[in-house]
């Protein structure tokens, strides 16, 4: 440590103070530079405090004298010492210059007998001292061959043996220091060399545990020799343990009840302390009363129950003995204790209860990790005079539920369980509940969803956000409801008709909002004004196809022909008949229909109107057709009508205008307006296909032209 002084700047006010004040300045210089000094030798000191631990020593009786000190702890610069060596009644001290903390001095340069005081100084300053004969200075060697064994007859008995150092003289009487410790730990338990007589080459270490390993180490000095640093180094550490006991106390035994209705013994392993020895094994016994039926014999620590067994007795056993036997009466018949409650403080859980009466023994808190089921719960058993319990740090796990009971226990049976689930720290869940989706309308939905598994909740859930947006395409608004934990369903209302939603939720505790379940598509039903309108719509355009139907049968296929005509050549559509079948019906056919003996020789000339009209011409036993609109009507067909001798008469159609007669005869046929193909088909309709005709029967007299159309 270096100090820094420095004088204090004074400003010249002698006007204002006079002598006065140069006075003062002048004192205020010297205390400062007083107090410098002072620092400085303090420190000085302070660096050399701790050298009072100067050291004389000889290896054996034959060699020279090695004296060191402690260093400087000032490590900016290097330290000289000076060390001094003066004979008794001498004024001639021998002064060795060096900077390391020790000196080696010849055994030549030193008298057997006398007394040597010796001292080291730095920066003019005396650190350490010390006074020695060079017969008393030889430092002993450690015991050798230190061993430890357990006594045969007593397992609370160790006996340490060693022998003597062998680098002084056989005459030199000998003290020892003996320490030990359980093994593994760091603080060491020391006997006195008062407890160890002078001379003694073994100790017998009594009251120890049975069964335990225990570490030694042993040191030696010269009888009456106080100066701890001429007493020997430490002999190495040793290691021994006590031998087996019976077993010393009883087993902590519980039950914990299956999901299928059988029950498990559970038992704790004793502590090292209680087993003094090995378990080799455990005896079970089950049964009624005093009267135990079945024995079983098994290792740690658990076991089947039989299905009616009501009590049960544990014993451990070791290669001496036995413990006696733990009873654990199942018969739950106790009434439960009152007003369990849990408190968190700082890092710990606190469980409290209220005792339902002053004839319990004990309480049994339980504690089950929920996430970890199948390993089984822990328990402490606690005396009824308490009714609170403290989970000691790394008890508990943070963000794990813990599913913590309390019984009450006494010689008749148990009462309870109460249970409480706890945390020792909450987390936020790592997922949101799964929504599930019923009763869809137009303006709203059911959603359901399951209570979020334990594993995934890592706390308390406090409440539920259900967030909700229309259209997510379309960048929509986002929107958020928070939901009652205890809730597990809920009706979301206020949609849009026939839109489509997404929806998902999440879970807060009171650590925050935890991650968010899956996301889902709703899309709400149309509204009753727009079903109707499509309805009405499918309603008229389907009376408008029934009514094209029904009263344009004729011109939707005339249409369609039309149509194919521009397509497709005109020739592959015609129907040429076969010459050879109409006169062989012919002959079939000897008489003639009665109503083609009404067709006179020289028919009138019928007028063809603006859709169809016939015209029959001047020319006997024939008639023809006027087209006046060949781009709107097709061409009546007119084939060869046999006369009243049987005979044909060949008719052609000349394509020529025929001037009809005053009082041309309409043969427009009532609401068929039939479309003409366009060109003249040259042959003529057979007397069966006339026949055929309902149409041409019923106009028989118009049709020939006997008879005016009733206009």
């Amino acid at each position: 440590m270096n100090f820094l002084c420095w004088r204090f700047p004074v400003q010249d006010n002698s006007n204002e103070h006079g002598p006065l004040k140069y006075s003062s300045d002048k004192v205020m210089h010297s205390t400062i530079r007083i107090i410098c000094k002072l620092l400085l030798i303090i420190t000085v000191l302070n660096q050399h405090s701790n050298q009072t631990d100067l050291l004389c020593f000889r290896l054996d009786k034959d060699s020279g004298v090695n004296c060191t000190w402690s260093p400087s702890r000032n490590t900016l610069t290097t330290t000289e010492y000076i060390f001094y060596l003066e004979e008794e009644d001498s004024n001639k001290p021998l002064n060795v210059k060096t900077n390391l903390p020790s000196v080696t001095l010849e055994r030549k340069a030193l008298s057997a007998g006398k007394r040597y005081n010796a001292w080291v100084e730095a920066h003019n300053t005396r650190l350490s001292s010390f006074e020695f004969i060079i017969e008393d200075i030889v430092k002993p060697y450690p015991p050798a061959n230190v061993s430890a064994v357990a006594a045969l007859d007593d397992p609370t008995i160790i006996m340490i043996e060693w022998t003597k150092p062998t680098n002084l003289d056989l005459s030199a009487n000998f003290q020892f220091e003996l320490q030990y410790r359980l093994a593994g730990q760091k603080n060491w338990t020391e006997v006195s060399h008062d407890e160890i007589e002078v001379q003694a080459i073994s100790y017998c270490l009594e009251e120890l545990q049975t069964f335990t390993w225990y570490e030694f180490r042993i040191r030696c000095g010269r009888d009456g020799e106080t100066n701890k640093k001429l007493w020997s180094n430490w002999s190495s550490v040793i290691r021994a343990r006590t031998r087996e006991a019976s077993p010393d106390g009883v087993l902590d035994v519980w039950f914990m009840q299956r999901r299928q209705g059988s029950t498990t013994l559970l038992w704790k392993p004793l502590e090292q302390h209680q087993a003094r020895g090995i378990i080799r094994q455990y005896s079970v016994s089950e049964g009624d009363g005093e009267e135990m039926s079945k024995v079983t014999t098994v290792t740690c620590c658990n076991i089947s129950l039989s299905e009616n067994t009501r009590h049960v007795n544990v014993t451990a056993y070791n290669s001496v003995g036995a413990t006696e036997p733990a009873k654990l009466n199942l018969v739950k018949d106790q009434p439960p204790v009152l007003n369990l409650t849990t408190l968190k403080y700082n890092d710990e859980i606190q469980v409290c209860w209220k005792a339902p009466s002053k004839k319990v023994l004990n309480f049994v808190v339980e504690w089950c990790n929920l996430n970890l089921p199948e390993h089984g719960p822990e328990w402490k058993k606690i005396p009824a005079l308490k009714e609170c319990m403290a989970f000691r740090s790394g008890v508990l796990q943070p963000w794990i539920p813990y599913n913590v009971s309390v019984y009450t226990q006494d010689e008749s049976g148990l009462g309870g369980p109460v249970s409480r689930i706890v945390y020792k720290e909450e987390g936020v869940p790592l997922t949101g509940p799964q929504i599930s989706i019923y009763n869809i309308s137009q303006t709203s939905a059911t959603l359901k969803w399951e209570a979020i598994s334990l594993n995934l909740r890592q706390g308390f859930i406090v409440y539920y956000t259900l967030y909700y947006i229309k259209n997510p395409q379309e960048g929509s608004r986002q929107q958020a409801l928070n939901i009652s934990s205890a809730l597990h369903s809920f009706m979301l209302s206020n949609l849009e008709p026939a839109s489509t939603y997404e929806i998902w939720m999440t879970a807060s505790t009171i650590k925050g909002e935890g991650k968010s379940g899956l996301r889902l598509k709703l899309k709400t039903q149309a509204s009753h004004t727009a079903i109707w309108k499509h309805i009405v719509l499918v309603l008229v355009i389907l009376a408008g196809i029934f009514l094209c139907v029904i009263f344009g049968k004729c011109c939707f296929h005339q249409r369609i022909k039309s149509l194919i005509s521009f397509l497709i050549p005109q020739w592959c559509c015609q129907k040429i008949p076969d010459p050879k079948i109409i006169r062989t019906r012919l002959q079939q056919n000897l008489i003639t229909p009665d109503h083609f003996g009404m067709i006179e020789n020289d028919p009138e000339v019928v007028k063809v109107e603006e859709t169809v009209t016939l015209v029959p011409q001047t020319t006997s036993n024939s008639f023809t057709l006027k087209e006046t609109n060949s781009l709107d009507t097709d061409d009546l067909l007119l084939k060869n009508i046999p006369t009243q001798n049987g005979e044909n008469s060949p008719h052609t159609c000349t394509g020529q205008d025929i001037q009809p007669e005053e009082k041309p005869v309409s043969t427009k046929i009532p609401g068929r307006a039939c479309i003409t193909s366009g060109y003249e088909k040259h042959y003529v309709p057979s007397p069966e296909e006339l026949l055929e005709d309902d149409w041409q029967l019923d106009r028989k007299k118009q049709w020939l032209g006997l008879e005016e159309h009733q206009q």
